[in-house]
C-alpha cells in the first residue's frame, strides 16, 4: 500500500484545519487516520473496479474513465454527507 508521503499529509491536515471543528487531535493522530483512509481505499480499489465492470458489462471502461467517476461521485457524496 502506498504510504501518503510527509507533504501529502500536511496538504490534507491543512484542508481539514480550514474546518477548526474538524481537527481537535495532534498530528500524529491525524496522520495515522488519513494514512487509514488511504489504505482502504488501496484496499478496496480491487472490488470497486470489479462493481463498476460487472454494473457496465458489456461496456468496458477505462481506467481513466473509471476513476473521474468515482472521482465525481466522491465530491458529489461529499456535499450530500456535511
Amino acid at each position: 500500500m502506498p504510504v501518503l508521503s510527509p507533504a501529502q499529509l500536511i496538504e490534507i491536515r491543512r484542508s481539514c484545519s480550514a474546518d477548526d471543528t474538524l481537527i481537535n487531535f495532534s498530528k500524529a493522530q491525524a496522520n495515522l487516520a488519513i494514512q487509514a483512509i488511504e489504505d482502504w481505499f488501496e484496499v478496496n480499489r480491487a472490488s470497486l473496479n470489479t462493481a463498476i465492470n460487472t454494473a457496465t458489462a458489456p461496456l468496458v471502461l477505462s481506467a481513466t474513465v473509471k476513476k473521474r467517476l468515482v472521482a465525481f461521485w466522491l465530491r458529489q457524496k461529499f456535499g450530500r454527507e456535511v
